[in-house]
């Protein structure tokens, strides 16, 4: 119906209501024991390491709770972590079952919103199968880096506009209270709930308002100003704080970025093929970027089958192709945040990983309920056109669809990539920390880096094994300087003996007392066979000291300290740099010099 009129619900039998509301939480109950075999052999990944690491650094601080990452601010996320870490920083079952709790109260609120917005039908059943099962949502209900900022805002967002539903039916400042509160306990764990507020007042603009785009602006400001002014109050004081605070990026650098690229690989292949349950197919990039990778053929099918859909809602429902309009803008949004962010680093295909919109699950779900199913006490929603002659929303087809949809949507989760680490598992490799910690209790590790695929490079140097063991609690013995039976971690986790492999070595040659010099406490230069330039290099020196003291060793334009020990040893100690000579000192004591020679290390056997 159109017009400014509300529309009145037709009375719903009770059996009806009961059995439909029984129907919606056996499907809940299911997506949640779903989400469960998800996560079985899941375990903390990449981003995770990190957040683990600034939780143990210290107490809980307000300066700790909104530290920014990566131009996100999320201190309830960080508040979380932080409980997590200090009840035991090396359990995933903390995070497993608040993902697991947090997204059963996400799938009970969006039952709960599906019977608000559309009454108690069996037609609710499609959207809301659509979102519980959605693969758009697999990286934030399995890995923890996600999952304690993404969840939270699905939860929010949804438990908003249910709320505020009802206050656009029956305007209440309790329901519009309600409506913000949701609001920023997501802004509290993400800034990107800020995408929210947009699907809150599109369906307000869309649904709750009639006439043309002007009018539709004069109802709204006419019969929900309390709404229109509180959104400007919150979002602006929001925006005050995060903007200086925690924005790291130029939002201009768009009109240099790959924008249409992003568009490109966000709504014309993630998105349409999400939405009919795939991809099927992944692909890693990057080490974190578990990106969709479907064939051609599914990826067309996934166009056609998304392009019936939206046709037939233009031609079989009134005001049916309207409610397209709230996925395409949560792309466009998420799209241009993508643009100015992330896609300046790693490119355009960084959009093809569900975790940059998994708002598309709710949008998309919206979109198939708005297109096809009256919404009572809207002014306008769709509604059946009289001249249609065939239609899409017959049983059969639905049932049929959503089980084409599950069995993608199964198909798709198992083969995530974060599901199947192998060579690579985080947890195998702690695991084999550990063992080898059991093994050699005394040994002492050379301050080294993890593997490229456990944390970033470029995080150095939260990278390293000071920074990424103590978590295991207590850690290994780690320093940046060993003498004698020294160890390093290979790529599986397992304790090795250091392997040096010589490039350079003093030009001095070694005289009858055995040393090619004598280190006092005034400095002595030793010049090098060639010059050194890199950073992957390590000094190797066998030496006999006098009584244990402090060498001072030049190596380049820095100076580093090393302890040496009484009697004959042999040290080894990082050296990157330009240079072509080194210089020693000790601070007592003399010490002969056997051996000096610039190398690199790797893994013995």
């Amino acid at each position: 119906m159109s017009g400014a009129g509300a529309r009145r619900a037709d009375p719903v039998p009770t059996g009806r209501r009961r059995a439909v509301l029984a129907s919606g939480l056996l499907l809940v109950a299911a997506s949640t024991a779903f989400r469960v075999w998800q996560l079985h052999g899941a375990w903390f990944f990449f981003d995770d390491f990190y957040f683990i690491q600034r939780a143990l650094d210290g107490p809980l601080t307000w300066t700790y709770l909104v530290k920014p990452y990566n131009g996100h601010l999320m201190p309830a996320g960080a508040l979380v972590t932080w409980l997590n870490a200090h009840a035991d920083p090396m359990s995933f079952t903390y995070p497993a079952v608040e993902i697991i709790v947090c997204f059963a109260l996400t799938g009970l609120a969006m039952l709960r919103l599906v019977l608000r917005l559309f009454g108690a039908r069996w037609a609710v059943l499609v959207p809301l199968t659509i979102f519980l099962f959605s693969p758009m949502l697999i990286p934030a209900t399995i890995w923890w880096a996600a999952a304690v900022n993404q969840i939270p805002m699905m939860l929010a967002i949804i438990m908003a506009l249910s709320s505020f539903v009802a206050y656009l039916r029956r305007p209440r400042w309790t329901s519009l209270a309600a409506t913000f509160a949701w609001m920023v306990v997501g802004l509290l764990f993400v800034e990107r709930t800020l995408v929210g507020f947009a699907v809150l007042w599109l369906v307000a603009l869309l649904y709750f308002t009639a006439g043309t785009f002007p009018d539709r602006l004069r109802q709204l400001w006419t019969r929900y100003r309390g709404a229109v002014v509180t959104q400007v109050v919150v979002v602006v004081a929001y925006l005050a704080a995060y903007v200086p605070f925690a924005l790291n990026f130029d939002a201009g650098s768009v009109r240099s970025k790959p924008l249409f690229g992003v568009l490109r690989e966000l709504a014309g292949t993630a998105f349409p093929i999400g939405a009919v349950g795939g991809p099927v197919d992944w692909k890693v990039s990057g080490v974190t970027q578990s990106e969709v990778h479907p064939s051609q053929l599914l990826l067309a099918l996934s166009w056609i089958v998304l392009l019936v859909v939206v046709v037939a809602s233009a031609m079989t429902r009134r005001h049916g192709l309207r409610a397209w309009l709230i996925p395409v803008v949560g792309l466009l949004a998420n799209a241009a945040l993508i643009s100015v962010s992330r896609a300046i680093y790693f490119g355009s295909a960084i959009a093809l990983d569900y975790r940059f919109q998994t708002e598309s699950a709710l949008t998309l779900s919206l979109a198939v309920g708005l297109a096809f199913l009256s919404v009572p006490g809207a002014a306008q929603s769709a509604e059946p056109r009289p001249s249609a002659t065939w239609s899409i929303t017959t049983p059969s087809w639905a049932v049929s669809a959503m089980i084409g949809y599950l069995v993608l949507a199964t198909a798709s989760t198992a083969s995530y990539p974060l599901r199947n680490l192998t060579d690579t598992s985080p947890e195998r490799y702690y695991d084999n920390v550990a063992a080898s910690m059991r093994a050699e209790p005394d040994a002492q590790l050379m301050n080294l880096t993890v593997p490229d695929w456990l944390w970033a490079p470029l995080a150095y140097p939260t990278n390293t094994y000071r920074s990424m063991f103590p978590m295991l609690s207590p850690g290994p013995s780690v320093s940046t300087t060993v003498t004698d039976q020294g160890r390093i971690v290979d790529d599986s986790g397992t304790f090795r003996p250091i392997q040096f492999t010589p490039a350079r070595a003093q030009l001095t040659h070694v005289g009858p007392d055995g040393c090619f010099g004598t280190a006092r406490r005034t400095t002595s230069r030793f010049s090098l066979d060639g010059p050194v330039l890199g950073p992957e290099w390590f000094l190797r020196l066998r030496y006999a000291a006098s009584e244990d003291s402090t060498a001072t060793i030049g190596i380049g334009d820095r100076e580093v300290d090393v302890p040496l020990e009484k009697g004959g040893h042999t040290l080894v100690t990082p050296a990157p740099g330009a240079y072509s000579s080194i210089t020693i000192r000790v601070q007592s004591g003399v010490a002969c010099l056997e051996r000096l020679e610039i190398g690199e290390v790797s893994p013995g056997r």
